[in-house]
């Protein structure tokens, strides 16, 4: 004959008896006591924490006689005692209607609910009806709509009991008309306290480090718990000792664990491939020995670290971990723990391959990190000196004579400019763009605009012109060997268009190749907006750097700066030049 197993056996029957929940119990007791108890209640939290016993706790609190007549004996507590209570304790109420939503989830069921909440409870004037709906995340988009207006306004003799463990799930219309209570896992002292009381009660002898075992396995679920507990015993027996609850649980001893965690805290290669193979070759589950090496290593870091196992450890234990973490570096341990628990043993559980490729990595040393282009290595030897610094040119403004203004007329200033007046003077001269910038209070080094061309006389007819061949100066816009007008948007952009469209972005229009010297590529952006997005984003520019590295053969480091944008030339224009040339006129001013 089946009996009654131990989580439903030793289910709470006061919210005194309710485990690691004591805001929740709290709260509800006080609402009891007040009589000011929601219509609606919506319970959210991991599985095992007590949702569906705090519902049937609700439900024959609020029918209870005792409560009802408002005696203060145990105020908001049911008493256990009277008729309801009875019924409540032994399953047979007539006004608690459970509902399990994963198999109840469509509109007719709802609107069968929305029918019978009409009928009066069974239990008299004073009794309400409570509808316990279990997984309600589960429920169609017409079932919540159909259950809306009734929770909404419901009548007075009915509670909803909303319990769920995906509450993000529910909609926002639900969950707005529900008192919500979100319940948290048990801590382990509370598991274990429980779990403690059941096995007296049952009589049952299992050791404290025993029931902590079984706690810890189950991750915060009560009943959970309760269940590994019974299956303890029944296998091994009411007198179980501590391997037994170990080989129960399916853990593989904490001896070879602590042995390996230890090997490879030492870096002792050999003797944690040897131990790996022992565990494999002994037939043991090597997913469960992962997990406990882990545990072992996250328990050497938190010695280390002077966590002291959360209070959860004796003297020993903690004599023991701290003297198997010294002399060991916290960054190895840390990388050690974390290939460990990386290795996925999905694929193949019987195969130790996983763990032997973590362990080899974890105890072989990093590669030394590839020095960036950005600072390019100073090699011993004579140094060269440094050029100048020089401001460079940047105009585009054609070669012939600008009529002159009349005296009345005040210069114009372009709406864009980002310089002011006074750096156009000449004791900028020579100047470097962070030291302009220092001057105007900038971040980022400015180069200013270049200052007017004086007027040129024109050229003798018969005067020698020198070419850039015959002096060999290399012609205007050309840097290094590169042109540097025509870098940007027809060398540098094309390629960065392949790799992202965001690298694309930044170029399209947005800055110009200023300068290429010593490796260094110089890009003057008109908005400080776009080269703070450049210089504050290092993967943007170090981008950047590989691909004019890759263009030019050489390393290259990308520098940002604020540069003026290039006034677009008239003369270029075939609307100008078409004037110019049939109706005789005549180009004052190319800004």
């Amino acid at each position: 004959m089946p009996t009654e197993v131990l989580y439903r056996k030793w289910r709470p029957q006061r919210f005194a008896d309710v485990a690691g929940q004591e805001l929740v119990t709290r709260t509800l007791i006080n609402a009891l006591a007040s009589h000011k108890v929601s219509h609606a209640y919506l319970f959210s939290g991991p599985r095992g924490t007590g949702k569906t016993t705090t519902g049937r706790l609700l439900a024959k609190a609020i029918n209870c006689e005792q409560n009802a007549a408002d005696r203060r004996d145990r105020p908001g507590e049911p008493c256990n005692a009277c008729p309801s209570c009875v019924a409540f304790n032994e399953g047979r109420a007539l006004d608690l209607v459970e509902l399990d939503a994963a198999s109840n989830r469509g509109i007719d069921e709802i609107r069968d609910l929305r029918e019978k909440a009409n009928y009066a409870p069974a239990g008299g004037a004073l009794a309400h009806k409570v509808y316990l709906i279990d997984e309600v995340h589960m429920l169609t988009d017409q079932a919540f709509n159909a259950l809306l207006k009734t929770l909404e306004e419901p009548p007075a003799h009915i509670v909803f009991i909303l319990a769920t463990t995906d509450a993000h799930k529910v909609p926002p219309t639900i969950v707005s008309r529900c008192q919500r209570h979100d319940f948290k896992r048990i801590p382990l002292s509370a598991i274990v306290g429980r779990l403690a009381y059941i096995a007296e009660q049952e009589g049952m002898t299992l050791p404290s480090e025993g029931l902590e075992m079984i706690a810890r396995a189950a991750t915060g679920s009560l009943r959970d718990g309760i269940n590994l507990l019974e299956q303890v015993c029944d296998s091994y027996g009411k007198d179980a000792s501590l391997e037994a609850v170990r080989e129960a649980l399916g853990m593989v001893g904490d001896e070879r664990a602590a042995l390996l965690a230890a090997q490879a805290a030492k870096r002792d290669l050999s003797g944690a491939l040897a131990t790996v193979n022992e565990v494999r070759d002994d037939g043991l589950d090597l997913r469960q020995f992962q997990k406990e090496v882990v545990m072992r290593l996250r328990e050497m870091l938190l010695a280390q670290a002077g966590a002291d196992g959360a209070g959860s450890w004796t003297p020993e234990q903690l004599a023991e971990v701290r003297a198997s973490v010294e002399g060991v570096p916290r960054d190895h341990i840390v990388r050690v723990l974390k290939l460990l628990a990386q290795a996925d043993l999905r694929a193949d559980p019987l195969s130790p391959l996983p763990l032997e490729i973590a362990l080899a990595e974890a105890m072989t040393e990093p590669a030394p990190p590839v020095p960036s282009p950005q600072a390019p290595s100073r090699q011993a030897g004579p140094q060269r000196q440094a050029p100048p610094t020089r401001v460079p040119e940047f105009s585009n403004r054609p070669t012939q004579a600008r009529a002159p203004a009349p005296a009345t007329q005040q210069p114009r200033t372009s709406e864009r400019e980002r310089v002011p007046q006074q750096l156009r003077k000449d004791n900028i001269t020579g100047a470097s763009p962070e030291e302009i910038a220092r001057m105007v209070g900038s971040t980022s080094p400015v180069i200013p605009d270049a200052p007017d061309a004086p007027e040129e006389a024109p050229a003798a007819p018969d005067a020698p012109t020198a070419t850039a061949a015959a002096t060999g100066t290399p012609p205007a816009g050309v840097s290094n060997g590169i042109n540097i007008d025509t870098f940007v948007d027809e060398v540098l952009r094309p390629e960065a268009r392949k790799r992202s469209v965001k690298l694309d972005a930044l170029l399209n229009g947005a800055c110009r190749a200023v300068s290429f010297e010593d490796g260094v590529l110089t890009l003057g952006f008109y908005l400080d907006a776009h080269q703070k997005k450049t210089v504050e984003q290092p993967g943007t520019r170090k981008q950047y750097e590989e691909i004019a590295s890759q263009l030019l053969g050489q390393p290259v480091s990308v520098r940002c700066i604020i540069a003026p944008k290039p006034a677009k030339a008239l003369s270029k224009s075939p609307l100008v030049q078409h004037a110019v040339e049939n109706h005789g006129a005549k180009i004052i001013s190319d800004e």
